[in-house]
């Protein structure tokens, strides 16, 4: 596959790596990809409903429209845009009251064609960086960050182990009969 220069650049290269705002890509080099990690808006409510009323996330739109409007309301969302284009999403919120220090990763959700690039590790650092921000602005301090993923999830799972969350527990038939999620635990410095 040959790119063209332009609004999309090349240079092979070899390693996954963010660097400014450029994505290494293994094996293709440098995308110049103009991407940016917000907090989301209310001009982005309607594309994350569209997003997550999608067959393999949330197969209603009944259902989509009420998970990511009650983020809006009291939680938190982070998005990831390419060119204006949400391509990333991380949803979570404080697990109780804030003096117990605790945050909840719900949900974090990568297009497809952006996977294996490093987004979701920039994603979910950009998130526990913002959990860290939220506590502190209130006198407290962010403890610990749990995330949960089905055990057929090896992505998830590498990702997590990566950013230094650790396997805490395993939640037997959880949604259903033999699909098991474990949760995983980050433990702030």
């Amino acid at each position: 596959m040959q790119l063209k220069s332009g609004s999309l650049k090349a240079r092979l290269q070899g390693t996954n790596r963010l660097e400014r705002g450029r994505l290494k890509i293994s094996n293709v080099g440098y995308l110049a990809m103009d991407f940016q990690i917000l907090d989301a808006s209310n001009k982005d409510l309607e594309i994350l409903i569209e997003i997550y009323s999608s067959p393999h996330l949330y197969h209603k739109r009944e259902e989509a429209s009420w998970f990511v409007k009650s983020f809006f309301d009291y939680h938190h969302i982070k998005v990831v845009k390419c060119r204006g284009r949400i391509i990333g999403v991380l949803f979570w919120n404080v697990v109780e009251e804030k003096h117990h220090g605790l945050a909840e990763i719900v949900d974090l959700w990568i297009d497809e064609g952006f996977r294996r690039r490093g987004l979701g590790e920039k994603l979910l650092r950009s998130a526990i960086e913002n959990m860290r921000q939220v506590f502190e602005k209130d006198g407290y301090k962010l403890r610990k960050a749990l995330a949960t993923t089905g055990e057929d999830n090896e992505p998830a799972m590498k990702l997590y182990k990566k950013i230094g969350f650790e396997k805490s527990a395993v939640l037997k038939d959880l949604f259903a009969d033999g699909e098991n999620e474990l949760v995983y635990v980050f433990t702030s410095p």
